[in-house]
């Protein structure tokens, strides 16, 4: 099988959904919003200065600059948690100064978290975030096309193919571009060559590949040869990989992007700690009154959140965040990258040294009480990783079967593999959750088995089988879900929530200077001398946006066909995608859309708040130094050259 079936296959394969799943019934998607509902009880919590903030980083939302360049740089690095992109690591959360953790983890990871984890979170217009999707996956997938066969990763790096959406939306353009490149670079050229029409920094002139020139204008002669001049190649919809439109109503952009950040709000995306979120993704497609009830579910959710900013308003963002966790843009610097770990730098002791266990510390003797099952929890992590990892690989074995030439029957085991691999991750999965509610309480867990010992393991595995074989039983019921309201209780709750919320704006949060065990820390570790985070920040984001333009277009220059047209991304390109494209997209992203108006509103309080009480401040400008592009030169390397001639008009364009 070949054309785009196949690759709607190979895209569902790499995915674990081999082939389209029947719409749940209504008495399966109730048993699976009651148990959503249940396991997902845990909300976040205000910032008080001493809680760990944990930063749910929804894809292609600033996240990296909004980490790297402010968190991190404002965040002692005594005060940093370990790396956690690739894949969670639970012994993370047994460090007692690991107070900042950033991952694409989505919400049903705050489980697993300290009882008093405060979130922050970046939003974005689902339109632009989708299209920079698009924009990203291909740029990393065409960096295949210029690696060696037996390119290997450095050992112990965390490459962008780790990550997840990456890790799967990576693999799937490069098996989509390979052959595309392929094909159209062994077109046969004319000896002369052809001209092309070249768009670059707003400005447009004509390249011949064959002989390395570059004009402001041709001639008529020039113009007809060759056929005449061929047009700038639409980066969206061309030869060489699979268009914007064909990407939006794929399988794999329905199940990794489309209302994504909402679904990673309410922890159910195909990333989920939860075994069943594939099957309640399931339910809210099928039932508009789901739907409804989980969109305020992630709307009163998002309020919770210790700050919520916007993509489109990343400055204001940035400066609101500062006050939202008690700095300001002349707090001070700290430098370090990902090298920078938890407990690093700081004046510490063992957690047996004395100094007790200072506020908002996770030692102590609830520490030492459930030392035994942090340890079984680590040992727990490292099975899931693994069942993850067996799963993945069986996924890709599946997708290389569906467009190689196993038979049917060949394909069907290998389907039955990837099933019996996701059980098995499930289960890992429940029985990490079910540790996690055994910690004791100040170790981040519900304390639920601390007098019942595996006698409460045992009931809660047998509550899980019990749903599962509920789940499995195909009942036809006639039956709507039906929207649950709020009790009495819960909205009182909320509006607690709310309270504590508008409380943050006092700035009333004390800024850590001791660690965990009440040491003091070392204040100027690390500081950078004479800067503060404002002007660090600032300068950090303009050189992250140099380093990706350059890298961009290093990485797009192999994505090119055999007369010289090259896959170039732009804003210019971007007011060109036809409106029928940009609406199919929004309609696909309804849930993103209205979540990301609350992200908004919520932004717009907390700067009109901030603002009153004289916290706020605006980000520094940019010193006039720091502004000059640096990475010019850089990103000249891969480019067409300008013409050296003088315009004389543009009679031809």
């Amino acid at each position: 099988m070949t054309g785009p079936c196949a690759l709607a296959l190979v895209g569902l394969a790499l995915l674990g959904l081999a082939q389209p799943s029947l719409s749940q019934t209504a008495h399966e998607c109730q048993a699976l919003t009651d148990h959503y509902l249940e396991k997902h009880h845990k909300e976040a919590v205000p910032y008080t200065g001493s809680n760990m903030v944990y930063f749910l980083h929804v894809p292609r939302t600033a996240g990296r600059t909004f980490h790297s360049c402010l968190l991190k740089t404002v965040t002692h690095p005594a005060r940093r948690c370990p790396k956690a992109y690739d894949h969670l690591r639970l012994s993370n959360m047994s460090m007692p100064n690991c107070y900042l953790l950033s991952s694409h983890d989505d919400f049903s990871v705050v489980s697993m978290l300290p009882p008093d984890v405060a979130v922050i979170s970046q939003l974005r217009d689902p339109l632009d975030r989708f299209i920079s999707a698009y924009e990203f996956a291909i740029e990393v997938a065409a960096r295949s096309l210029r690696r060696p066969k037996n390119y290997r990763k450095k050992v112990g790096r965390i490459a962008t193919e780790d990550v997840w959406p990456w890790s799967y939306l990576i693999p799937f353009f490069q098996e989509d571009m390979q052959p595309k490149v392929a094909a159209a670079q062994a077109i046969a050229q004319p000896e002369e060559g052809r001209w092309i029409e070249v768009e670059q920094d707003g400005e447009r002139w004509y390249f011949n590949k064959a002989l390395n020139v570059s004009r402001w204008n041709l001639t008529e002669e020039e113009a007809a040869a060759g056929g005449g001049v061929l047009p700038l190649l639409d980066p969206y919809d061309n030869q060489l990989v699979m268009s914007l439109k064909d990407f939006a109503q794929h399988p794999i952009a329905a199940e990794l992007l489309h209302n994504g950040a909402t679904f990673q709000v309410l922890g159910i995306t195909n990333y989920s700690h939860w075994g069943d979120a594939g099957a309640f993704r399931s339910c809210l497609k099928s039932y508009d009154s789901l739907r409804d009830q989980m969109l305020r579910v992630a709307q009163e959710r998002v309020r919770r959140f210790s700050h919520v900013g916007t993509t489109d308003r990343l400055f204001e963002s940035a400066a609101s965040a500062l006050v939202s966790l008690g700095y300001s843009t002349s707090s001070p610097a700290y430098s370090g990258g990902d090298d920078d770990v938890a407990g690093s730098g700081g004046v510490r002791r063992r957690a047996g040294e004395g100094g007790g266990g200072g506020q908002g510390g996770r030692g102590g003797a609830g520490g030492r009480a459930g030392s035994g099952l942090a340890a079984q929890m680590q040992l727990q992590a490292k099975l899931v990783r693994e069942a993850r990892q067996r799963l993945q690989n069986a996924q890709r074995e599946l997708a290389d079967g569906i467009k190689g030439s196993l038979t049917a029957e060949q394909v069907d085991v290998l389907r039955g593999r990837v099933e019996a691999l996701r059980k098995s991750l499930i289960q890992a999965q429940d029985k990490l959750a079910s540790l996690r509610d055994q910690l004791p309480q100040e170790l981040g867990g519900r304390g639920q088995a601390a007098d019942k010992g595996s006698e409460a393991v045992d009931n809660v595995f047998a509550a899980q089988g019990a749903r599962r074989r509920l789940m499995g039983a195909e009942q036809e019921v006639e039956q709507q879900v039906e929207q649950q309201p709020l009790s009495g209780g819960q909205e009182e709750e909320l509006e607690a929530g709310g309270q504590q919320r508008r409380l943050l704006a006092t700035n009333k949060i004390s800024v850590a200077t001791s660690d965990a065990f009440g040491n003091p820390l070392d204040l100027d570790f690390k500081r950078i001398p004479n800067s503060n985070v404002g002007n660090e920040f600032m300068r950090c984001a303009s050189r992250a946006q140099q380093r990706a333009a350059t890298r961009r277009e290093q990485s797009l220059a192999a994505l090119c066909t055999a007369d010289g047209r090259q896959v170039s991304f732009s804003k210019a390109a971007r007011k060109r995608i036809p409106a029928d494209v940009l609406d199919l997209i929004r309609s696909y992203n309804t849930l993103d859309t209205a979540l990301h108006r609350v992200g908004l509103g919520l932004l717009d309080a907390r700067l009109v708040e901030q603002k009153e009480q004289g916290l706020y401040a605006d980000m520094p400008k940019l010193p006039a130094d720091d502004a000059q592009d640096s990475g010019l030169g850089a990103r000249r390397a891969n480019r067409v050259v300008k013409p050296r001639d003088e315009r004389v008009g543009d009679e031809l364009r």
